[in-house]
């Protein structure tokens, strides 16, 4: 089969498209033939040597990177079919192997895929959606009328983040550049705010909830933002502790998290985009041939929402 793959950590340039053995399901397992792969941001990082994911890697190892698919069944399962098309994150956080022809899943992460959007587009929704959901809902116990401001509102994470927060009867802000801040109002978002803009976080909050997905200084200046009982949630690892004890030296709540697969929560996001709630926004599409230029995409920046690697027809 098809599989991006790397043996060392680097520039976007150091992936590579080759042929590898195809994969054998373990005992509750099952065989995925890819449609497509969800590119995102923990990829970029880990292909880069930096974060977790990378540390536990070590020296010798031959990757193929990707959490998020959806695809069809090859393999004969109980709980599955074969053919039946399903969407999951798959593999967290070190087997990956979503950038491929076919991929071996545990068989409890996967779902019925969407049926309102096309099989491939359904590949952005994993792990994007399961970091905003757990983030506003798990973590942050986000309720209806509460004030929730999201920082980086129109990218992978952010713009479901914004989507589901208006579905839960929050009243919502988002952070974006002057170029974005259309697709800010597009989602439902009740302040759109140019983050280029000085002073603006301050001049709209207190926030009860703010989901970081920036971290740095961009989470350090949200901080002040925030009101006396509210929570700050960071995703990005690299800045979570810095930022965990700068909210315990200003007595505010901070806490960092990290998505976790869980079926039964993107189950229900498959539902809210089967009943038109939650819209997907892919940005762009690549074949899997253009994986180093996806990557490139993401690790610039400023996407709006997601970034997909399709499979060759042939595979699918």
């Amino acid at each position: 089969m098809q599989a991006l793959y790397y043996s060392r950590f680097g520039a976007a340039d150091t992936l590579t498209l080759g042929a590898l053995p195809m994969p054998e399901p373990a005992p509750g397992e099952v065989l995925v033939r890819v449609a497509a792969a969800g590119l995102n941001p923990i990829d970029v990082k880990t292909r880069a040597g930096k974060g977790f994911v990378a540390a536990q890697l070590g020296t010798a190892f031959r990757f193929v990177p990707g959490y998020d698919l959806a695809g069809e069944v090859a393999s004969q399962h109980p709980d599955w079919p074969a053919g039946t098309a399903v969407v999951g994150m798959v593999n967290f956080p070190l087997r990956g192997g979503a950038c491929a022809e076919y991929c071996a899943v545990e068989a409890g992460v996967l779902v019925a895929a969407p049926r309102r959007i096309p099989l491939a587009d359904a590949a952005g929704l994993p792990l994007a959606g399961l970091t905003a959901w757990q983030g506003l809902f798990q973590h942050g116990a986000l309720t209806s009328g509460q004030r929730l401001l999201v920082l980086a509102g129109a990218g992978g994470v952010g713009h479901l983040a914004v989507q589901l927060g208006r579905w839960a009867g929050a009243e919502v802000a988002a952070t974006a550049s002057k170029g974005n801040l259309a697709l800010l109002g597009e989602l439902g978002a009740h302040h759109c705010l140019d983050y280029g803009q000085p002073d603006v976080l301050e001049a709209a909050g207190p926030w009860d909830l703010i989901l970081d997905l920036m971290g740095g200084d961009v989470g350090l200046q949200a901080l002040d933002c925030l009101a006396p009982e509210g929570l700050l949630l960071t995703v990005p690892t690299l800045t979570a502790a810095t930022l965990e004890a700068a909210g315990a030296a200003r007595q505010r709540r901070v806490r960092g998290y990290t998505v976790q697969p869980d079926a039964a929560q993107l189950e229900q996001l498959v539902a809210l985009v089967d009943r038109g709630d939650v819209t997907l926004h892919i940005s762009q599409r690549f074949p899997l041939a253009q994986g180093a230029e996806a990557h490139r995409l993401v690790e610039g920046g400023h996407v709006q929402g997601k970034v997909i690697l399709e499979m060759p027809a042939a595979a699918v």
